[in-house]
């Protein structure tokens, strides 16, 4: 994931060093006739707009990605006598057999237990 945002960060300074290199380029003898009706959108307002998307959606899928880790999930855990435990932990703990709960404990589970991740609960 960081290894995304440094990518991205580092093409976005790339198109802006070129952006400015592109436009302190010394301007050429245009006729004032054909510059006076010009009406256009200038590259750096492209470049500062696609800038500020790129860094937008990032936000947002850094923000979904996140809100998804940190989901309460209930986990029902029978082990070979029958006999049931349920607990809470976030989705990010889970780890095969082994999680940790809402309060901390650490939970490792032997081949002869059986595990249910019943449902998820939105974190208060």
């Amino acid at each position: 994931m960081l290894t995304k945002i440094l990518f991205t960060l580092a093409v976005i300074i790339v198109v802006a060093l070129v952006f400015r290199v592109k436009t302190q380029q010394p301007p050429q003898a245009v006729a004032p006739a054909a510059t006076a009706g010009r009406t256009g959108v200038s590259a750096s307002m492209v470049a500062y707009s696609l800038l500020g998307l790129v860094l937008a959606i990032s936000a947002l899928v850094f923000f979904l990605h996140w809100q998804a880790q940190h989901r309460i999930i209930n986990i029902r855990v029978t082990d070979g006598q029958g006999q049931t435990l349920t607990y809470q932990a976030y989705q990010k703990t889970i780890e095969g057999r082994r999680f940790t709960t809402l309060d901390g404990i650490a939970v490792d589970l032997g081949q002869g237990d059986r595990i249910e991740i019943l449902g998820t609960e939105q974190p208060d």
